[in-house]
């Protein structure tokens, strides 16, 4: 073990007759910082800057979360927000000491702190000449000073910058899909090794609890016995219809939808907890009658799904007979409309016939740049309206939509209307 280098009263007022101070200006604490042998120093700390935020979550002694596998850029979340976290260099090297003390540690009194910051008035060259002098005199009768070793846990070159982001979400909804819920007759060929409580997709899912569970009623993941499910689309066209046949047969009208008599009449029919959850998911409150709270179906919802079924059979249709068909497929007093196909369907308006075909932001890639080449080679022009629904996932505060485009895509003007293409075409 190395042996600590002593330092003496004298040694130290060498020091401080060499920097130009005067010693009246300074306590007679002296903390000498020892750096630490090869075998002492700790090389697991980090160094983070926060924001208010985090100071405040850190001083409410509430909990931060390091989040990512090997192949993910780390994140740190807290109850409610993710940031993402990059790794920044000093200008400066940075000493960590613990309990080093500062002046009002050390026995300095107000009068001594006054009487410096008066003196700061003084011309420094001054000061500097005659604390030369001052300091020689006075040496011999000061007493020993006292000298405290202070070791230096270790040495920073870099820290940790956090920032605000998006919560990384596109893996939850492939967590869940090997265990999607196709009815009780075919649960037989479900992994159970695969099925996932909420802690488990808590610990792979780089987001905070808050933005998780915001997303798991988006994609509409189902609890079933304390594990988190989505339906197959099958199974869930089934209930739908199901919940949209209780309304001619009980002839609603469709703000009096009685959730009561829903989940009584198809209580054998579909398990309860994804009865619940269909209810919630597709209906909202409506009126209030004689103390009974009615609920109505969300029509934009409804129509949209429907709108996935028809288009689900592969190949394109012709525009004016789907549009027939899909008014046909919702119930009676809900309208459907062109502009409810965004995101899940292309329309093209200048085949003869005019056309239609399922094209779903879900199906495309991850990557934003493999995703506006697979926009671009499905069709070669679109407008702001229609290549939207396709890529907002991506906007943020500081890059809105059209700055992404004009980041990935050469726009240019067709007909009047401004349209987006891709940015090196052949």
């Amino acid at each position: 073990m190395e042996t600590r280098e002593e330092r003496t009263s004298d040694d130290v007022r060498k020091v401080i007759k060499t920097a130009k101070l005067h010693e009246s200006e300074l306590t007679e604490t002296t903390q000498v910082l020892q750096f630490p042998g090869p075998d002492q120093q700790n090389h697991n700390l980090r160094l983070m800057l926060l924001d208010d935020n985090l100071l405040k979550e850190i001083e409410a002694g509430n909990q931060l979360i390091f989040k990512g596998d090997t192949d993910e850029n780390a994140v740190l979340c807290t109850s409610n927000k993710t940031y993402d976290i990059k790794e920044a260099e000093t200008s400066n090297s940075l000493l960590l000491v613990p309990d080093l003390l500062f002046a009002a540690s050390t026995g300095l009194d107000e009068t001594n702190a006054n009487n410096s910051m008066e003196a700061d008035s003084d011309s420094s060259f001054e000061r500097s000449n005659t604390s030369l002098n001052q300091s020689a005199e006075c040496d011999e009768e000061k007493t020993p000073r006292n000298i405290v070793f202070k070791d230096i846990l270790d040495t920073f070159f870099t820290y940790y910058e956090l920032k605000p982001c998006k919560p990384r979400l596109s893996k939850l909804r492939k967590l869940l899909e090997p265990t999607k819920y196709r009815g009780s007759e075919l649960e037989y060929s479900v992994d159970k090794s695969k099925l996932l409580t909420y802690d488990a997709i808590f610990d792979q899912v780089q987001s905070s609890r808050e933005e998780l569970d915001e997303e798991l009623v988006k994609i509409q993941a189902i609890k079933i016995d304390e594990h988190y499910r989505l339906l197959e689309f099958d199974y869930e066209f089934r209930v739908l219809s199901y919940l949209l046949d209780l309304i001619d047969e009980n002839s609603w009208s469709l703000d009096k939808i009685s959730k009561e008599v829903t989940l009584e009449s198809l209580k054998d029919l579909v398990p309860e907890c994804i009865l619940n959850a269909m209810f919630m998911f597709y209906s909202e409150e409506s009126v209030i009658e004689d103390g009974v709270q009615y609920y109505r179906y969300k029509e934009n919802k409804v129509c949209r799904f429907l709108a996935r079924v028809l288009l689900k059979s592969a190949g394109k249709f012709n525009l004016v007979e789907f549009l027939q068909a899909w008014r046909d497929s919702v119930p009676e007093g809900m309208a459907t409309d062109e502009s409810l196909l965004a995101g899940i369907a292309l329309v093209d308006k200048t085949s003869t016939p005019q056309v239609v075909w399922g094209f779903s932001e879900n199906d495309l890639p991850e990557d934003i740049n493999q995703r506006f080449k697979v926009l671009f080679q499905t069709k070669a022009k679109w407008t702001v309206s229609e290549i939207s629904p396709y890529i907002e996932l991506y906007a943020t505060e500081k890059l809105n939509v059209n700055a992404l485009l004009t980041k990935h895509a050469r726009a240019s003007t067709q007909d009047g209307v401004r349209v987006f293409s891709a940015k090196h075409m052949k």
